[in-house]
């Protein structure tokens, strides 16, 4: 499917990220590095800057149980 490799699709597509944090209580780019994090760190992070699982929910306007936007 081309020679698109993956850096040059995500170069692409970041162009407007800065714009979508203004809504939400944290960046695109903040949560990308809290998917890289694993176990124990990625807990104490979520835990420290976010209050948990229910208040990273709450900045991005979502539900921790329902599958839709509040």
């Amino acid at each position: 499917m081309g020679d698109m490799s993956n850096s040059d699709f995500y170069a692409k597509n970041q162009r407007n990220e800065g714009n979508h944090a203004a809504g939400f209580g944290c960046s695109v780019m903040e949560l990308r590095s809290l998917m890289e994090l694993r176990g124990t760190e990625a807990v104490v992070k979520l835990q420290e800057d976010y209050g948990g699982v229910e208040g990273l929910c709450k900045r991005l306007n979502t539900s921790p149980t329902e599958a839709n936007l509040l």
